[in-house]
């Protein structure tokens, strides 16, 4: 390459290195005047505005730094105070719009770098209207007498935040009464008034204008009757038609505690059929209705209570096959403080499981009384089986007919009606309907699950016998189940030797009973319960109780009548009552019976109804219906058939 073009070369290139260096100094100082840009403010103008309102300013600004920027808001050339600039650039001001006119709004911005930015509008607070509020309400106001009438409407102004309302009524004597305003000017009050027309009159007041409105209320006469529709209540007024809610009610009488060291006043207050009480009821064994009246009274003789009874039940009954109740005179004397035996030494003849640590109650007869007078009896029958398993078809009783009625009751001679389990129909009542009556008493309804159940007796040494349920050993109201079953192999057809104890099979002792809480007694007293089942779910033998867990005083014998409950046929089968207690008859000859027909009167009607009743009844004896436990059979006996006949009469 010659010389010349070398220096071209050279020429060329230099020249290249100065415009190189000539556009990236253009470059940098492009970049150092985009970094240091003045802020940019921008908005809208003209805004309106009603006087009395707020003026709202929004306006956006643009830098590279806006946490350091600083902004400087004037209002006609005076400092504004109030405006915000937030992270995202927006500018906003609330101005109250007072003075009615056009403002300008002038905005500067500045930057660290002392760069601003300026922006100017302006606004316009238009005046308020010549007029003053407005009180719209639809026409007159009504409502039936008893009820609110509802006072509402709206409120028409420019700004409902400056207004305030009040309401009375015209020439009462409540004087003004405050009134809200919701934001869109809508308000409602009820207000209540007796039968007739007033004058209510609605003031607003907003900013410097008020207004009143009157306007007619009235109140309508009702057709209905108002008042308490409730029959449970104090004030029930049986000529309400309406329920007016102003029904009240007394509180429950709470229940009364009784000291067990003294249970005088407990036993005076249980006992029913005091102070001639009873009501008649009546015997479905006969053909008329017989108005029996239970009688009871109660005395207390020093350390004792004495009761006199006559034997007759608070309900409806079925005396059985025997037939027919009738009154007795019976006097029991228990000690006021029941003593728990800790002497043994006992005879266990009827109650082999006590081991002779208590003394036993009579395998049949009396072993205790119900409230209403009538004897409590053992578990056993005259033939010596199982009267409640019999009953409930547990086993065949074939040595002679047995079956229970109405609360497991039946009559045996001399027309003594007693209990061989249950009775807790002393406590039970029909709900008045047309088709309940007693012949539809059944054990689940006379029983309050969920409730302990209240006393239904007194046993011979003092202590109470309670309904099926009370309060097991974690304190929840349970049904009390026997702890005795049978033995392996036997039915209950001989009576208590069937049964053997076993402790802790159910909730009661030896005796069928326990120490506990009690509603009349909650820190406790030993008591006996009546028992349905027992823990595994099977008979409830012994049903009351089978010894006596407190002393007896002798005067009681520890059972009462020895020759009661067997009855007075004997034949193949029945041994002849106790020496002492009569030679009874053998059965065929005539005599008053257990079963049979003998001592039955004749029902009303012709003798064709005799023929079917005669035939009914034969048809009874022979035949027993299974049923379980929970549901006793209905023996077609001779309650149901005087019942139709006396239909038919």
């Amino acid at each position: 390459m010659g010389q010349r073009a070398q220096s071209l070369m050279l020429a060329g290139i230099m020249f290249l290195s100065v415009l190189t260096g000539m556009l990236m100094l253009d470059l940098s100082t492009n970049q150092d005047d985009v970094g240091n840009g003045a802020p940019i403010v921008a908005g809208s103008s003209g805004s309106e505005f009603q006087q009395g309102g707020i003026a709202i300013i929004l306006l956006s600004v643009s830098d590279e730094d806006l946490a350091s920027v600083e902004v400087d808001v004037r209002i006609d050339g005076s400092p504004a105070e109030g405006f915000v600039l937030d992270e995202n650039g927006i500018l906003q001001g609330n101005l109250p719009a007072t003075d009615p006119g056009v403002k300008l709004v002038e905005v500067e911005v500045t930057d660290k770098e002392g760069e601003s930015g300026m922006w100017s509008g302006t606004f316009t607070v238009l005046p308020a209207p010549a007029s003053g509020p407005e009180i719209m309400i639809g026409g007159p106001l009504a409502a039936e007498e008893g009820s609110s009438l509802a006072l509402s409407g709206t409120v028409v102004y420019y700004n409902i935040s400056a207004c305030s309302m009040t309401w009375q009524e015209v020439g009462g004597s409540s004087g003004s009464l405050p009134m809200s305003i919701m934001e869109d000017g809508r308000f409602h009050e009820d207000i209540e008034g007796d039968v007739g027309t007033v004058a209510i009159r609605l003031s607003i007041y907003c900013d410097d204008f008020s207004q009143t409105t009157d306007v007619e209320a009235t109140w309508l006469e009702s057709s209905e009757v108002r008042g308490c529709t409730d029959e449970e209540a104090d004030n029930f007024d049986s000529s309400a038609t309406e329920d007016d809610g102003s029904c009240t009610y007394s509180e429950p009488e709470p229940d009364a505690i009784y000291d067990s060291s003294d249970l005088g006043q407990f036993w005076i207050d249980k006992f029913l059929c005091q102070d001639e009480t009873g009501t008649g009821v009546d015997d479905y064994n006969t053909s008329g209705h017989d108005n029996h009246v239970c009688d009871v009274s109660v005395v207390l003789d020093g350390d004792n209570v004495t009761i006199t009874m006559n034997g007759l039940p608070n309900h409806d009954l079925e005396s059985g096959p025997g037939c027919c109740a009738s009154s007795q005179n019976y006097v029991l004397s228990v000690p006021r403080s029941p003593t728990n035996d800790t002497q043994g030494g006992h005879n266990d003849a009827n109650c082999p499981e006590a081991g002779g640590a208590y003394e036993c109650a009579a395998d049949r007869g009396e072993i205790a009384y119900a409230l209403n007078g009538v004897p409590i009896f053992g578990p056993e029958d005259g033939p010596g089986g199982d009267a409640v398993a019999s009953h409930h078809g547990v086993y065949e009783e074939d040595r002679q007919e047995i079956w229970l009625g109405l609360c497991h009751g039946h009559s045996g001679p001399g027309g003594v009606y007693h209990y061989h389990a249950d009775a807790n129909c002393i406590h039970w009542h029909t709900d008045g309907s047309e088709d309940m009556g007693w012949l539809d008493y059944s054990f689940p309804s006379s029983t309050y699950n969920g409730s302990s159940s209240p006393v239904i007796g007194v046993a011979f040494d003092g202590y109470p016998i309670y309904g099926v349920y009370g309060e097991d050993d974690t304190g929840q109201v349970a049904e009390m189940k026997s702890s005795y079953r049978l033995k392996e192999g036997e039915t209950g057809y001989n009576g208590i030797d069937d049964y053997e104890y076993v402790e802790g099979l159910g909730d009661l002792d030896v005796c069928n009973g326990h120490f506990g809480p009690t509603p009349d007694f909650p820190d406790g007293i030993y008591h006996y319960h009546s028992t349905i089942e027992n823990g595994i779910g099977d008979m409830g033998f012994p049903y009351f109780l089978i010894c006596y867990h407190g002393i007896v005083p002798n005067a009681n014998d520890g059972g009462g009548d020895h020759c009661a409950g067997y009855g007075e046929t004997w034949g193949p089968g029945i041994g002849p009552p106790p020496e002492g207690c009569g030679q009874g008859q053998q059965a065929g000859q005539e005599a008053p019976v257990e079963s049979g027909i003998a001592v039955l009167p004749p029902p009303p009607g012709g003798a064709m109804l005799w023929i079917l009743i005669l035939a009914a009844i034969g048809i009874s004896i022979r035949f027993k219906e299974e049923a379980s436990w929970r549901g006793p059979r209905d023996p077609a006996g001779i309650a149901p058939v005087y019942r139709q006949a006396r239909e038919l009469a």
